[in-house]
């Protein structure tokens, strides 16, 4: 496990980004078939929306059925019981997670489901490093499912306040109720699949049919449960070859060709260019689709047939340097936006607009929208030509009619002084 490394704060904003996030919600210490390194930028603008400020500890954003938005924060912690967790930091519980929703109607964003297991440093007043409800997702018939994360030896989690860490649930918002259902953490536990040292952290979720998928960031692995909540292994994801890096699975999404599509971190020492976009079709194993990514942490696929990727920093010990970068499934690479920090959470709406939790390890984040801004195509040639035509006569006839007026005109007056009003009060 990593010992928590810190990111230096940005000189443009007040905030501690910090790697609190990437050390414990992700619990990891630590041939690619297409390259992301330069990826040109699109050309595209996008207007910024800032729609929710003071998010603790956001993390995975979906869209429901009615168009309503539907994030996930891990909360702040509160008073204990404390563990120490993968990052070697001291964690304490409290019930400060919650379920936010943003209404698009009016444009409203609430904390529909609160009081929910969370746990965080205490030391710092922006309260890093919070792992609780991890991530979220709708199945076929609209019912919403989750996952809270752990970040720590599964053993570990009879004391660490509430049982629901390291298992899916299935939520109802409109009755506040959780109802735990596969124990992920306790498969680790049991299995530890990569044969290493016992860690959990479930991260993201994809449910298929009856079937729930799970990255595991601790454990290195992909594994499903079924309607039994039976969970069984799907992939161990290989260390990084050059750095020996652990894996650390994150995002999942099904992609436009029906597959299931999955970002790696890459841990320690994150090295740039490291990680990678692996491929399932759930019916053969899995294989390596991109690579030469950053820090991917999060993946959603848009209604362009693009899958668009989430780099929480292209360097991990640099400055704030998160982007989202658009991968076709030809294997066209785009960066299509780059002034983020710190970014934990991925969605794209059916018209294009890229949601986005922004700042997202501390009590400081955003929730922003992200909307394409048409650009203007070249007028035709013989548009043109005509445009131009039309003009010319314009002024001939502007200049015969500014003659003729001219000639009737009444010799002009001598031009007025400027009064102090008149000085001070320019029209614009």
């Amino acid at each position: 496990m990593t010992p928590s490394p810190r990111k230096p704060q940005s000189p443009q904003r007040q905030l501690q980004p910090g790697h609190g996030l990437l050390g414990l919600a992700l619990g990891a210490w630590a041939g690619a078939v297409l390259l992301a390194a330069g990826a040109p930028s699109d050309a595209a603008p996008y207007r910024v929306r800032t729609l929710a400020t003071g998010l603790e500890n956001p993390r995975g954003l979906t869209i429901a059925p009615n168009g309503n938005l539907v994030l996930s924060e891990a909360g702040r912690g509160g008073s204990g019981p404390c563990l120490v967790a993968g990052s070697r930091n001291t964690l304490c519980y409290g019930t400060t997670g919650a379920v936010g929703l943003f209404d698009r109607s009016t444009n409203i964003y609430s904390r529909a489901l609160t009081n929910l297991p969370s746990l965080a440093v205490q030391s710092s007043p922006l309260f890093p490093e919070g792992t609780g409800l991890a991530d979220l997702a709708f199945n076929g018939s609209g019912q919403l499912f989750g996952v809270f994360g752990f970040g720590a030896n599964p053993t570990l989690i009879s004391g660490a306040g509430s049982s629901l860490f390291g298992k899916t649930v299935a939520i109802d918002l409109a009755t506040g109720s959780l109802t735990p259902l596969a124990d992920i953490a306790g498969f680790e536990a049991a299995q530890n699949p990569d044969g290493k040292d016992l860690n959990s952290n479930p991260f993201a979720l994809v449910v298929r049919g009856d079937d729930t998928y799970v990255t595991d960031s601790g454990g290195n692995s992909l594994v499903k449960a079924d309607g039994a909540n039976q969970v069984s292994l799907v992939n161990v994801f290989p260390e990084e070859l050059v750095t020996s890096a652990q894996a650390v699975p994150t995002g999942m999404t099904i992609g436009p060709d029906g597959a299931l599509y999955i970002t790696q971190l890459s841990g320690f020492p994150f090295a740039p260019g490291s990680a990678d976009v692996f491929r399932y079709d759930f019916i053969n194993p899995v294989t390596t689709f991109a690579g030469g990514f950053s820090n991917l942490i999060d993946i959603a696929a848009g209604p362009d047939d693009s899958l668009y990727l989430l780099q929480y920093s292209d360097d991990f010990f640099g400055p704030p340097s998160g982007s989202i970068l658009k991968l076709g499934l030809d294997g066209s690479i785009r960066t299509i936006f780059d002034d983020l920090v710190s970014p934990t959470g991925l969605a794209v709406g059916r018209d294009g607009t890229i949601y986005v939790a922004n700042d997202g390890d501390g009590v400081n984040g955003q929730l922003l929208a992200l909307t394409p801004v048409p650009t203007p195509g070249p007028l035709p040639l013989l548009g043109l030509g005509v445009a131009f035509a039309q003009s010319r006569r314009l002024r001939r006839r502007c200049g015969v009619f500014s003659r003729s007026l001219t000639a009737m005109a009444p010799p002009a007056a001598p031009p007025a002084t400027a009064t102090d009003d008149d000085q001070a009060s320019p029209v614009h």
